[in-house]
Parts: structure tokens; sequence; C-alpha cells
């Protein structure tokens, strides 16, 4: 099997200068760990994924209490200040992409997309053609894909 044969081909992007809080609320409203960043012709730049969220807002969120975290028996009441803190408003997809992102050929073989998963240690990886993004492979694509072809 190939990349293209089990690639998921609807896969939302988004631009270097989308906000963080539209950001947020995809994440929030899909399953999706990872969003692609694309330019105008969809030509990758690079990978903004919930990590690199969590790396650029929690810190400021725990740096703002201080230490006054190890006080609070209830994250309720902060949980709904969090979506109004300033990190929201000062940060855009090219601020915290990992450029580039890890990506193989629409005809590489499934072995090799998840040897590159291994070694580089991420969950998805997007399929290009010339830079140009065609779909996306998820960890649970391959593992979908193989235990399909094992079971015929």
């Amino acid at each position: 099997m190939k990349a293209k044969d089990v690639m998921s081909k609807d896969v939302i992007t988004i631009s270097p200068s989308t906000g963080i809080r539209v950001i947020f609320e995809i994440f929030k409203k899909t399953r999706y760990g990872g969003l692609p960043v694309v330019d105008k012709d969809n030509k990758i730049l690079g990978m903004v994924t919930k990590a690199e969220m969590l790396s650029v807002l929690l810190p400021d969120y725990f740096d703002m209490l201080g230490e006054n975290i190890i006080f609070i028996d209830d994250f309720g009441a902060l949980d709904e200040e969090f979506e109004s803190l300033p990190m929201f408003e000062l940060f855009i997809a090219e601020d915290i992409m990992k450029k580039g992102g890890v990506t193989v050929d629409e005809d590489a073989s499934l072995l090799k997309v998840s040897a590159m998963m291994q070694k580089f240690n991420v969950r998805r990886i997007l399929v290009a053609k010339e830079g140009v993004l065609k779909g996306i492979i998820t960890r649970g694509d391959i593992c979908k894909a193989f235990f399909e072809k094992g079971g015929r």
C-alpha cells in the first residue's frame, strides 16, 4: 500500500496569518491534533500541533498564577478565564508552527511512512507532491490499513 491509498484528502489547513484563537477553536471542534500551514498555492510551510499550542499558552498561564498554583484545588474557575487570556490575541500560526513539517511523497510505502513517524516522533505526516499538500496520514490511518489488510 502507498501513502495515497490511505491518506485523508480533505485536510483542514490554515494560513501563516491564522490567529491562535481560530486554531484553538478548530482543535476544540475537531479531533485533529495538528493542522498544516500552507500558502495560497497550497505549498506546505509547516505544521501547528496541540503541543505547540500548549507550549505557547500554558507556560504564560501558569506564570500568571505564580506560586499560588499549589494552593488551587479546583481549576474550574480558571478554565472559564483561560480563553480570555491575552495570549490568544498575540500569536499567529507563523509564530508557533514547526517549519516544513515531516512530509512524504504520495507514492511512499506505508512502511516508509511508519518508519518516518518513528524516526521523527510524530503522529501525522503530510503527503505532498512537489511541496504541494495532497493529504495527511495519521498513526490511526496506518493501523487501520495494516489491520484491514491483515484481516483479509
